[in-house]
């Protein structure tokens, strides 16, 4: 018997489905009262969901089925007075950052008029959901898509991006900064749903990491799964529904010719050509929307104009099908799909843009246990939704075409209460209801001002220093650098039985005096180890300040500037200091030709010196632009806990772990424009006026450091920096 929450009435019928035999509770108005609840739980708490369930004689409900609460305030407010238009694609990469492609095209006149205009095509969002960078569009070398359509970005972080267009018969393949690599197909070449060179109105596409082997959904025009090498862009195989070979003829013969998304037409949401839903199941796939993998190797794919999820092997064997909303015409009901983040992913969510809600599924049965969303505009409802994805975390992350044209993420499980949400217990109510706007505070409070500037924390001079504990025996020490007066300075103190390694000294004999003060309240053994990381006179200004009988280590390129008699580390050098495990590591050049950093292995710290600096713009006037990316892949690669900065606010793990990755992210986007800019023959003087530096523009001190970045990036460009 089909449960009746998956099988809605027939539309324009002037009936509703009950909402009491659905988990949708509440949603919240965007934008004004958005600002006054901190989150208003969709999926919340089993007692109401639970009990909503049990009111209409359904048990089906567990207590490990996902739940999820919408973030109103996700994601911030684009820079540059950008818009989005219908939003065709989202993926999540490997630092759980949002990627979405957008169609700028689909904007009307009314919403760029005056200072308004159309982003990018492609925008990268970090967790709060701020913008990291913006790319795409028409460009030499390849065929962007007549209407974008999917997005997904692989453990390499390459950017693929297919077209929904009807004349789309290609991918494109970026890196993550927009820079072109590879395009498979081309534009107005397809041949029907057996072609293995061109594609035909491809909606989305997935990476098999193992195989390196790329599923296409291949898609609007087409009616199959197609499977290219992921490195070479080589054919591998294809299929069509029930893994059998795709016969476009099925649809020429009976004059089924579905239009295009924003082609002009209407379809009809009553009956569109051959789809019966009370007939034999369709033996060809119509619009294939969509395609995941499970890890278990299983395949998923969105047949979505016949309301059904077709299950696969990677060879194509047919596995299962389940409908869903049967009897929904048109648009369909089985739009994309994203897995719950358990080992065994027991669930997945399926959306459904025409009906407005979404599924959950136990994927080991395919059948329905849950649903949420509802028709709207408002935090939680939805106006086409049509795509999703999911974060390492489980949050969901959906996007809306149509006029929708938004992104909402949606918080896995109980994730939302430690961000500040109000209780959604029945006998909590009550209070929830008195404290949202307290809530809401909570909610923007539980994360800090991503700045490096202590008066954008709302902070004094008086609060400094500060010393934060980071493991047992190890601590870090802030305080204001006077040369920079906004942001900090600072070292990192291991202590031991047998004495005390620091990393780095203050720019000031005062402020290394103030340092030296704090470790002897800390631990009574004496300075043993100082080493300087940078031989900038902010980390070296105060160095005779420390007691005598300091042993000093520097980059060889370091020591002759450093005052002091200094044991040189040019590669790595190994202590163990009372029991504890010191590396002292040269991992290439970056701010300087000698950047020293220190690597507790069995606490996973790695205190990076001027290698990392927490959201100030990067300082490059002497630094190695190529060779500092490349030195920040190896700082990763030892897979610490604790990113330390020499300057910028030492928060918590998670966050610095992020914000390593930003200011990765920040120079390769210093080096792409400085690259652009200098390929295009524009003087090193203009090319700050010219270069697109967003979102980084906004960080601290990108006035004062962006010109000579690019200098620096013109001057790798043209050889003249000196060879190691």
């Amino acid at each position: 018997m089909g449960l009746p929450w998956t099988d809605p009435l027939r539309r324009h019928e002037g009936t509703k489905t009950p909402l009491y035999k659905t988990r949708f509770v509440a949603s919240c108005l965007r934008g004004v009262i958005a600002m006054s609840v901190a989150s208003i739980p969709i999926l919340g708490a089993r007692a109401i969901g639970a009990r909503a369930f049990q009111a209409s004689g359904d048990a089906r409900l567990t207590a490990e089925t996902p739940s999820y609460t919408v973030d109103p305030v996700w994601p911030k407010p684009l820079p540059n007075h950008w818009l989005v238009g219908a939003v065709a694609g989202i993926a999540v990469d490997s630092r759980d950052h949002i990627w979405i492609t957008h169609r700028p095209s689909t904007l009307q006149p009314n919403e760029t008029r005056s200072i308004w205009k159309a982003a990018p095509p492609v925008l990268e969002f970090d967790q709060d959901g701020a913008l990291v960078q913006a790319w795409g569009g028409p460009g030499a070398g390849y065929e962007w898509p007549q209407l974008e359509h999917g997005i997904y970005v692989d453990a390499h972080d390459n950017v693929w991006l297919g077209g929904g267009g009807e004349k789309d018969a290609q991918i494109l393949e970026f890196t993550r900064d927009g820079t072109f690599l590879r395009q498979i197909g081309h534009y107005g070449k397809g041949r029907g749903s057996n072609d293995t060179e061109n594609l035909g109105g491809a909606a989305t596409m997935v990476v098999d990491e193992g195989a390196r082997e790329l599923y296409v959904a291949d898609g609007y025009v087409n009616h199959r799964v197609i499977v290219f090498d992921a490195v070479t862009g080589a054919y591998k195989r294809h299929w069509g529904a029930y893994g059998k070979a795709p016969d476009d003829a099925y649809f020429t013969n009976a004059g089924e010719r579905l239009p295009g998304p924003f082609s002009g037409a209407v379809q009809n949401e009553n009956k569109p050509s051959q789809y019966d839903p009370d007939g034999p199941p369709p033996p060809q796939f119509r619009i294939v929307h969509a395609v995941r993998i499970a890890k278990d190797g299983l395949v998923y794919v969105c047949d979505r104009t016949n309301d059904r999820l077709q299950v696969f092997r990677k060879d194509g064997t047919f596995v299962r099908e389940v409908f869903l909303a049967r009897r929904t015409f048109g648009s369909g009901s089985v739009w994309d799909l994203a897995f719950s983040p358990d080992p065994g992913q027991a669930f997945m969510a399926v959306i459904d843009g025409t009906n407005q809600q979404v599924y959950v599924l136990r994927r080991d049965s395919l059948e329905v246990v849950d649903t949420f969303g509802g028709g709207g505009h408002w935090a939680g409802q939805f106006y086409g939704a049509h795509n999703i994805a999911a974060d390492s975390h489980g949050n969901l992350f959906i996007t809306e075409t149509y006029e929708g044209k938004r992104v909402q993420k949606f918080v896995y499980g109980d994730q939302a209460r430690l961000k500040g949400s109000p209780s959604s217990r029945p006998e909590d109510g009550a209070r929830a209801q008195a404290t949202r706007a307290e809530g809401a505070r909570a909610f923007q409070a539980s994360d800090p001002i991503r700045t490096g500037d202590y008066t954008v924390r709302g902070l004094k001079p008086s609060d400094f220093p500060r010393v934060r504990k980071l493991a047992d025996n190890v601590y870090t020490f802030e305080q204001i650098d006077p040369t920079k007066r906004i942001v900090t300075v600072n070292n990192l103190i291991v202590i031991s039985r047998e004495g005390v390694l620091v990393a780095e000294s203050q720019g000031t004999a005062d402020n290394t005096k103030k340092l030296v003060a704090e470790i002897a309240r800390l631990t009574p053994q004496p300075i043993k180890y100082v080493v300087v990381g940078s031989e900038h006179g902010d980390h070296t200004g105060g160095i005779g300040a420390f007691p005598s009988g300091v042993t000093y280590f520097a980059h060889p390129f370091s020591a002759p500037r450093i005052k002091q008699p200094t044991e040189t580390v040019a590669d790595k050098k190994v202590l163990n200091l009372g029991g504890t495990e010191i590396q002292i590591l040269f991992l290439g050049r970056a701010h300087t030709g000698g950047d020293l950093q220190v690597f507790l292995p069995r606490e996973r710290i790695l205190f990076m010196s001027e290698v990392f600096i927490n959201r100030i713009f990067p300082s490059m006037a002497n630094g190695y632009p190529s060779e500092w990316v490349e030195t920040l892949k190896r700082s990763e690669a030892l897979d610490p806990i604790w990113y330390v900065p020499a300057h910028g606010f030492v928060d918590d793990a998670a966050v610095l772990k992020e914000e390593e990755r930003n200011y990765r992210m920040a120079i390769e986007k210093i080096i792409a424009e400085g690259t652009r800019l200098h390929d295009a023959k524009t003087p090193v003087e203009s090319a700050a006026a010219g270069a697109r530096l967003e979102p980084f523009d906004g960080w601290t001190r990108a006035a004062n450091n962006a010109t000579s970045a690019l200098q620096r990036v013109y001057a790798e460009r043209d050889g003249a920096l000196e060879r190691r």
